[in-house]
């Protein structure tokens, strides 16, 4: 029987960890050699006189000792699967990990974009700005400066007067 350690588990940002299924195969040859020792090819026996209790002889039996040769071969196959509510809690967490994530990234876009908007802005007010067709001009590009309502820009009139 093969025991796992720790389930193979993937980890995203915000610490969260996820234990995932698992199979693991895992093939295995085993090989054994028994033999005795010492090797005998006889064994002896002592036969006593029933009377005296004296040894009459001693009896010889042949010995057919084997060598015994063993290989075992196979392959073992475990599945783990996370039980309970882990799984699908795990899967919600990582999807609205996700969903954070590219709010995250539309904000800082947005935010980028309000700050070009400014400094293009302020800049273009002031009467500065990239000289066209650079580099830079592609900074400022997509940025126009209208009139605020309600302001009255400098300006001049002639006034005729009546003779």
């Amino acid at each position: 029987m093969i025991t796992p350690s720790a389930m193979p588990s993937f980890r995203m940002s915000q610490g969260i960890v996820c234990a995932s299924p698992s199979l693991t195969i895992t093939p295995y040859v085993t090989d054994a050699h028994t033999f005795s020792l010492p090797r005998e090819t006889v064994t002896r026996q002592n036969i006593y006189d029933e009377t005296t209790g004296a040894i009459k002889y001693v009896q010889e039996t042949p010995r057919f000792e084997k060598e015994n040769f063993n290989l075992n071969y196979g392959i073992s196959a475990q599945i783990n699967i996370p039980l309970g509510k882990s799984p699908a809690l795990c899967h919600e967490a990582t999807q609205v990990n996700i969903q954070a994530q590219k709010l995250l990234i539309k904000k800082t876009k947005m935010e980028i974009s309000l700050y070009r908007l400014e400094m293009c802005a302020k800049q273009a007010k002031l009467g500065v700005t990239f000289k066209p067709n650079t580099p830079s001009a592609i900074t400022c590009e997509d940025i126009v400066v209208n009139i605020p309502p309600n302001q009255v820009i400098p300006h001049t009139h002639e006034l005729k007067t009546k003779k």
